[in-house]
């Protein structure tokens, strides 16, 4: 069953009341037949007491005004395998002591929720976009990936899902593909207020840990001073079988041209551990900046398996088509032939389209 209706705000703009969709219908003939169930645009008044969701399997809801129990209703969800929350209000927090192992999805995108607290011995993958809250998933020992963004398009405050990711979410250490977006503001340093002084490291190991991918916004006046990134070096020998890291910079700059090639990768090595079985490194967004460098020459020096190192200088993150302007291509393919010899590694530089 889907209901799509007129998004909420068109509807109060026009004066028409937002259609309350009634879920006790579903069970009103005492027989549970509801498999998949979508919702849009509408309001639902949930509670315990609902029957008629004991088959139900996929329960989509999709800017939906809810004004019940949720967590009750999803204690009745046994066969649940797919659950997503999209741009919905009213949930305080998802609090579901009862164990849901069949649930193998679970999505909550821009819902806000003090707590989020789920049974899922089966769970595959997770994905969350919001203010960064308390996570725990018990159980799931079978996560395949993880998705976790606290990108915001308000200036006004700063978000942290790398430091959440690696200090305050032990539940999802058992994942093999983690995808990370954050955003770093430069004032007030962005470590130092978000990190405690004593945290240097991750607070867990991510043991099974294959692919990592982080899409990282830097709002800063002077990249080619803002080491934000370089507490990223700590988080990396958290993840001892670590194959695939990708990495995409973005820097919301005026002074994008500004850059400096000379840096090492000394300072930042000494704080990587592990690293023997990386394979690949990607980075876009790469423009030499100081903290690029030397994030990228301590990766280098410690990923002895290291066979493939590409560097793109184009900002590949959705951004204004101004920043991939006045790009110094030929002084980054300099750094990367001198830093190739360096390390012995090949680092194959990608092409800035004619144009820009």
């Amino acid at each position: 069953m889907e209901i799509n209706l007129c998004p909420i705000l068109e509807r109060r703009q026009l004066g028409i009341k937002v259609y309350n969709f009634p879920l006790e219908a579903l069970g009103a003939q005492g027989v549970t037949f509801i498999q998949s169930l979508f919702l849009k645009d509408v309001s639902i008044k949930p509670h315990s007491d609902i029957c008629g969701f004991t088959k139900l399997k996929r329960l989509l809801l999709h800017d939906v005004e809810i004004s019940g129990d949720l967590p009750g209703l999803l204690k009745n969800c046994f066969s649940l395998e797919e659950l997503e929350l999209i741009a919905c209000t009213g949930v305080p927090e998802l609090y579901v002591p009862q164990q849901l192992d069949k649930l193998r999805y679970l999505q909550i995108t821009r819902t806000h929720v003090h707590k989020i607290d789920f049974h899922v011995t089966g769970l595959t993958h997770f994905e969350y976009k919001g203010e960064m809250t308390y996570i725990a998933l018990h159980g799931c020992s079978k996560l395949e990936k993880v998705v976790l963004s606290s990108a915001s398009c308000s200036f006004l405050k700063d978000n942290n899902a790398l430091v959440h990711a690696f200090t305050a979410i032990p539940s999802i250490s058992a994942v093999k593909e983690l995808h990370l977006y954050s955003d770093m503001k430069a004032h007030p340093p962005v470590w130092t207020s978000q990190v405690p002084v004593q945290v240097t490291g991750p607070m867990y190991t991510f043991m099974f840990l294959r692919h990592l991918t982080c899409e990282i916004r830097i709002f800063t006046e002077e990249p080619n001073h803002h080491d934000g990134i370089l507490q990223f070096a700590h988080y990396l020998g958290a993840a001892p079988l670590l194959e695939i890291l990708q990495l995409h910079f973005m820097y919301c700059t005026e002074m994008g041209e500004r850059w400096n090639g000379e840096a090492t990768g000394e300072e930042v090595s000494s704080c990587i551990g592990g690293l023997q079985h990386l394979k690949t490194v990607y980075m876009s967004g790469f423009r030499c900046y100081p903290p690029q460098i030397l994030l990228l020459c301590g990766i280098l020096k410690k990923g002895t398996s290291v066979e493939r190192v590409t560097i793109q200088p184009m900002v590949t993150v959705k951004s204004l088509l101004s920043l991939n302007l006045w790009i110094p291509e030929w002084h980054i393919r300099k750094w990367a032939r001198c830093t190739s010899q360096r390390f012995g590694k090949a680092i194959d530089v990608l092409p800035v389209p004619t144009g820009l």
